[in-house]
């Protein structure tokens, strides 16, 4: 199976509220709201981009070859949770609304597979999949606090990185200490591999990787 193509929503948008962030830093005015927000922007670009598969809220259209010896039982998809199915085609020919609601859907892994007494494999050919999948993050709107549907721990590890960036200012957020020239070397507080972000965030993230 070869995934062509993946098309949905792009903007960016933050994975936790300003009001959570801003109290993990112990802040009550507003003087920094604008550069508060601009972090949470960075620290949830850096969550995703450590997850690397998509996982906001979208319509997606995902583009699926499948070759003759592939033999594929199961259609994995790039974005989830599958919400629904808007429709499916193969070589341009529309499946009927009856042949998708036949599909066997693990609406979590985001895994279609074609009922058991039609067929056990996927037939070759172009497939082209629009459907909705994907986390709603928190927002808050006119005033009042939208929990949406993103596991909090995602919002959380964005949380702890966008408050390491403003403790760091403009250090890199990974260095404990600096070093005196000429006194000693520098430490840092993790790993590589974790795209910027403090280790105990990147920890919380690994499971939702791709």
């Amino acid at each position: 199976m070869i995934s062509l193509a993946l098309d949905g929503p792009a903007d960016a948008v933050p994975l936790a509220l300003l009001a959570d962030l801003k109290a993990d830093l112990g802040l009550t005015d507003d003087s920094s709201d604008a550069r508060l927000t601009r972090l949470l922007l960075d620290a949830s670009s850096m969550a995703l981009a450590y997850i690397g598969q998509p996982i906001l809220s979208g319509l997606w259209t995902e583009e699926i070859q499948i070759e003759r010896a592939d033999r594929l039982r199961q259609i994995v998809l790039s974005a989830r949770p599958l919400l629904s199915i808007q429709s499916l085609k193969r070589n341009g020919a529309d499946w009927t609304a009856e042949q998708i609601s036949g599909l066997v859907i693990d609406r979590k892994a985001g895994l279609l597979s074609c009922p058991p007494e039609a067929r056990h494999h996927w037939h070759p050919g172009h497939y082209v999949l629009t459907y909705q999948a994907g986390y709603v993050p928190p927002s808050m709107i006119d005033g009042t606090v939208q929990t949406g549907t993103l596991p909090p721990v995602i919002s959380r590890a964005v949380i702890l990185t966008a408050s390491a960036l403003w403790a760091a200012g403009d250090r890199d957020p990974n260095l404990k200490s600096e070093s005196v020239q000429g006194v000693g070397s520098t430490s840092w507080a993790t790993a590589s591999g974790t795209g910027g972000m403090p280790q105990s965030a990147a920890d919380m993230l690994t499971p939702f990787r791709g």
